[in-house]
């Protein structure tokens, strides 16, 4: 697996959202949405696990100049790595 760092996301925007918006790129294995410990908002940052290290450059190869319920998502080329075995 590999994963896909993310950040800038609008506080509205969900895990399903997210979901959804990184499955255009392939499969998502998980998505983890960093949020304040006291009142559950979003803190518009959080990585998605895709399937293949190939899945996750072609993310943020097509991913990174789109935009998910009307805000620009920044995502980092740098950080797309093997994660576990």
């Amino acid at each position: 697996m590999a994963r896909v760092y993310f950040d800038s996301v609008a506080v509205s925007v969900t895990r399903d959202d997210l979901r959804s918006f990184f499955t255009r790129a392939g499969e998502v294995r998980a998505v983890f949405l960093v949020t304040d410990k006291l009142s559950g908002q979003s803190r518009g940052f959080g990585c998605v696990e895709m399937a293949t290290v190939d899945e996750a450059e072609y993310a943020y190869n097509s991913l990174k100049n789109l935009s998910i319920k009307g805000g620009k998502i920044r995502i980092h080329s740098s950080v797309a790595r093997k994660v576990g075995k």
